[in-house]
């Protein structure tokens, strides 16, 4: 306790408080013993009042205190601190008994204390309700014993909560904070987190989800996400464990905590509480998964109940008097529900969590004053739904749960804050199209927050070419689909283009590229650093200062080797010739060869060529200059590839027990030459995977904070089942950086081990195929449950700072991100491709806009463009993807809220991002991206009604079939019209029927796949 540094201000004036007190009891002096520290029970009066006082929890101490004075009994160390508070002037007087190893001198000490109660007189206060132990207070009682007979005790503690509950400005504005950062979790996290959990249909329990809750405090990026404008967050705590309920058991005493039971849609209620410096505050949320009207009914008067009370709550009013306006106002209103109050409807709080004296209940005659503060709550528990689909959902309870600071003014002011309405808590899931009529714009906006991962809404796709059915009303709910697609587009341009004026407003931009400095070198600092053989009047090749020296006009120049451009050797009768090129600005043709000028007037020596008639020393000297010049590319080459490692924090390895491992797993890419398997651990800030190979292995470490996305992909139609770690920033692996590695294990026959110590012989012969296939699905789902149960235990050890995410297949499609045609798939955040290299890994947040190039009629596929938030980030090209799945990619990219937009050619898109990055600002002041969506679903309805006019009917369709081919046939030769007269005459063969009557028939069968794709009809082509 050394670092203990007292509010020697603050003792004094809360302490005045306190022998003021002891004068207006009917007590002359006032105990308050503290024994040891017991952690399983922190609020107790004895602890409120030390820390109202010192601001720390001082165990093994007794206070007396007199009309005038305090007397305080502590250990030598503790009185050593305690002496700071002696000698203020206008203080109050103290004196400090300190109490030892030495059994006599503690007796002496402790005559000396009950002299002074005796002195004072035989009434004493204490505090009942609290139970010390510890040697300080056996001591005492031992001493005290003899004597006790002469005094009467008397229980002070009503009037010592009387004084804790008005609070002092300082005290209130710990409470604020302490209710700001409940309000922030609550609203921020939990919200969010649950409505996650019900949407993915996952399985939690409640006590899982409360701990996931408390785990907020620890993780850095929630912290700064949710209390940046908090100071000092290292004196915040949890008052209690946060409480879950759930599922039909709900406890609104003071005493709830959450069970293990599953969270269930339905009801759910969250209590909050928080310490801020050792004050408290509380706040709790009820919130409804599809509710019933009469549930929602029910919640609304709770909502009123809350307001009323709330009016009620105001200084010089009696806490009993608050209590019976809340009950006459439920009978007179909902006397249906006066069976299912709560016994109680708040407590005074602060540094103890709960005010045992003074409660909002029947006869409590405790006054309200101006600076205390109040839980209020209210709740409905017990009630019945007589609708509900399951068991769980048979009994549910409300309760709202606010902290409140009593005014002088009518009304007490909201200490905690956030939504409450009914269209604010209410959440529908099952009736997604009623749900935006009852929904509010808030629940609207959130639920869109959820299309944005791509949990609510997968992406309804066709599998196959062929049509469903035939059904006009079928069409008409896919023609319905696709406007509303179309008008989300536009809706999302929209929203681009705002986002992109108000992002730039105000900035020149660039053009994209690196400003690039003028490079200073010195080969030397003075003329005597140069080597002694310059006298020779030789070229020298001085590797240590990396410089060349050449001999000019009789002088020894040198030349730093970054100023070398090349040098060339060329032969010529008897004479060796080198010619040296230096690097000068205006002399590159490209970028990277193009230097910037610092001085517009100075002259530069762009080659010198020396020649000899030695060709050795020549050959020598070329030689030299090469490899230098090598040597130096390559450090620049090295030195630019490690420009964005960012260093990683320590690996913190689990201590006391063994980590959680997957063992026998591959790493890619490889960390050496040959692969060997090796095992994956979990330790407690990271990852570890210790490769094992014939130089001594390496260790690569994985730390939770640098990843962005962790993958789980199982071997469903795969080779391979893997766990995949997207990084936010690369790492070095041997000499190479990475920014993807890769965890996997083989699910191929030959690589399982049935016997343990050997692998499986290949069966021939008689062997069951059905057995063999049974055998391997088996194996191929104890792989999947393994490497997922390893993905989950990740997520759970980093405080699900990071979480799983999976590819689904289903909406998976073919392209060419790189070299070859593989299969992208989607995830919640994600694009990928993690069954070979390279690793294709987009995240959909960094992602401006979609663009489908080679979108026209005929053409058997497109391609994909990638626009970035970040302009200066070089589009992502994905060739080859195949027309069919044109309508399942649309819908995917509007399942994510991601615009798009398409055109019939490919674009230059280097000029087009250097034009953006000159100037942005003007770029979305121009429109944005409008020019590119002239031909896609963005834009308006009209080219639709527009083309529609052309559609016919299927006579019509073979009468202009007919027509258009013999009109063009009148563009062919004389010969070609001869030989039409002459199969005219003669009659077409079945060959040729056959063909005509196929395309017939696939025109027919793909009738809206063309509508959809824009094709127009074959009259509009006419025309």
């Amino acid at each position: 306790m050394s670092d203990v540094q007292l509010d020697t201000a603050a003792f004094h004036r809360r302490a005045k408080r306190l022998l003021d007190l002891v004068k207006q009891s009917s007590v002359d002096s006032a105990l308050v013993l503290q024994g040891r520290s017991d952690e399983t029970n922190p609020y107790t009066k004895t602890i409120a009042i030390q820390m109202w006082l010192l601001g720390y929890e001082f165990p093994n101490t007794l206070i007396i205190f007199t009309s005038d004075k305090v007397y305080i009994v502590a250990s030598q160390k503790k009185a050593k601190i305690l002496e700071a508070l002696q000698g203020v002037s206008g203080g109050v007087t103290i004196e400090i008994l300190v109490h030892g190893k030495d059994a006599s001198k503690n007796q002496e000490m402790f005559e000396k204390a009950i002299a002074v109660i005796r002195g004072c007189g035989s009434r004493i206060g204490v505090i009942a309700s609290d139970k010390p132990s510890g040697k300080l207070v056996d001591d005492w009682n031992a001493a005290f014993a003899p004597t006790k007979s002469s005094f009467s005790e008397s229980d002070v503690g009503a009037a010592i909560s009387d004084l804790l509950a008005v609070k002092e400005e300082g005290e209130i504005k710990y409470q604020k904070t302490a209710g700001k950062m409940c309000s922030s979790i609550i609203h921020g996290y939990f919200i969010d987190e649950m409505a996650g959990i019900f949407d993915e249909e996952k399985s939690i329990t409640n006590d899982k989800m409360a701990e996931r809750i408390a785990n907020v405090l620890t993780n850095d990026k929630l912290v700064k996400k949710l209390f940046s404008g908090i100071s000092m967050l290292d004196m915040a705590e949890w008052g209690t464990h946060p409480i879950v309920q759930s599922g039909g058991q709900y406890n609104l005493g003071l005493d709830a905590v959450s069970n293990t039971s599953q969270l269930h849609a339905g009801t759910v209620i969250c209590t909050l509480s928080m310490r801020y410096f050792m004050y408290n505050a509380t706040i709790s949320r009820t919130f409804m998964i599809d509710p019933t009207p009469e549930q929602e009914k029910n919640y609304k008067f709770l909502l009123e109940l809350q307001k009323q009370a709330l009016s009620w709550i105001k200084a010089g009013a009696t806490m009993g008097a608050v209590y019976s306006k809340v009950v006459s106002y439920v009978e007179e209103h909902r006397s249906d529900l006066k069976a299912n109050l709560t016994k109680d409807f708040g407590y005074v709080t602060g540094i103890e969590m709960t005010d045992g004296t003074n409660v909002i209940c029947s006869g409590c005659t405790s006054t309200l004053k101006p600076g205390m503060v109040v839980v209020l709550r209210v709740g409905l528990e017990n009630m019945d739904n007589p609708k509900a689909t399951d068991k769980s959902s048979k009994t549910y309870a409300y309760q709202l749960i606010d902290t409140v600071l009593v005014r002088n003014e009518a009304s007490a002011e909201l200490i905690t804050t956030g939504e409450k309405e009914p269209n604010d808590v209410s959440f529908f899931f099952n009736d997604e199209e009623a749900a935006p009529a009852k929904a509010s714009k808030n629940n609207a906006t959130r639920e869109g927050k959820r299309d944005g991962k791509g949990a609510d809404r997968k992406p309804t796709t066709r599998k196959t070419a062929i049509l469903p059915s035939k059904f006009r009303s079928e069409e008409r709910e896919e023609e319905s689909g696709t406007r509303k697609r179309r008008e989300h587009q536009k809706d999302l341009l929209n929203r681009l283009l705002v986002d992109g004026r108000r992002r730039f407003a105000g900035e020149s931009g660039d053009n994209g590229e690196e400003t690039r400095e003028v490079k200073k070198f010195e080969s030397y600092k003075r003329e005597t650093a140069l080597p002694r053989e310059v006298r020779s009047q030789k070229i020298l090749v001085d590797e240590r200062a990396e410089s060349i020296i050449l001999p000019i006009y009789g002088m020894a120049v040198p030349f730093h080797i970054s100023t070398l451009k090349n040098i060339v050797k060329t032969e010529e009768g008897d004479y060796v010739y080198l010619r040296i090129n230096l690097a000068s600005p205006g002399q590159g043709v490209g970028k990277k060869d193009n230097l910037p000028q610092e001085d517009s007037e100075s002259t530069f020596v762009r080659s010198l060529t020396f020649r000899s008639t030695d060709a050795v020393r020549m050959n020598e000297i070329h030689h030299s200059i090469t490899g230098l010049k090598r040597d130096q590319v390559k450090r620049e080459t090295e030195k630019a590839q490690l420009a964005d490692i960012v260093q990683q924090d320590r690996l913190v390895p689990v201590v006391g027990q063994r980590p959680i491992r997957l063992p026998d797993v591959f790493m890619r890419p490889v960390a050496e030459g040959k692969r060997f398997p090796s095992a994956l651990e979990i330790h407690t800030n990271g990852l570890r995977y210790m490769s094992t190979g014939r130089s001594g292995g390496t260790t690569i470490d994985i730390l939770f904070n640098n990843i962005r996305h962790l993958f789980f992909q199982p071997c469903d139609n795969e080779l391979l089942v893997l766990i995949h770690v997207h990084l936010k920033n690369p790492i070095m692996m041997g000499k190479k950086k990475t920014q993807d590695i890769q965890f996997y294990r083989e699910a191929s026959d030959a690589s399982f081990d049935e016997t343990g110590n050997r692998r499986r012989r290949i069966r021939y012969g008689d062997e069951d195929e059905i057995e063999a296939e049974q055998e391997e699905r088996r194996r191929r789902r104890q792989l999947n449950k393994e490497f997922k149960e390893f993905a989950s235990k990740i997520a759970d050890a980093s405080n699900h700072e990071v979480e799983v995410d999976t590819p689904f297949r289903e909406v998976a499609f073919n392209g060419v991100p790189s070299h070859a045609n593989v299969l992208l798939q989607p995830t919640v955040d994600c694009l990928v491709h993690l069954s070979d290299t390279p690793f294709f890994v987009i995240t959909v947040a960094d992602v401006e806009l979609a663009h489908l190039e080679r979108v026209q009629f005929g053409l058997k596929n497109f391609d994909m463009v990638f626009v970035f938030k970040d302009f200066k980030r070089a589009p992502v090209h994905v060739n080859t993807v195949p027309m069919k799945q044109l309508d399942n990619i649309k819908e995917w990219l509007d399942s994510v809220n991601l615009a798009y937009t398409e055109g019939p050619v490919n674009l230059n898109w280097a000029p087009i991002m250097k034009t953006i990055n000159n100037d942005p600002a003007g770029f979305f002041e121009d429109g944005g991206w409008s020019f590119l969506a002239q031909d896609s679903d963005a834009e308006g309805e009209d080219s639709e009604e527009e083309e529609s006019e052309f559609t016919v009917s299927e006579d019509e369709f073979e009468e202009s079939e007919s027509e258009s081919s013999a009109e063009e046939s009148g563009f062919g030769t004389e010969s070609d019209e001869s030989e039409e007269d002459d199969d005219d005459e003669s009659g077409e063969d079945w060959d040729e029927l056959e063909a005509k009557a196929k395309a017939y028939d696939d025109k027919r069968t793909h009738p809206n796949e063309s509508a959809e794709r824009g094709a127009p009809s074959k009259r509009a082509r006419r025309r």
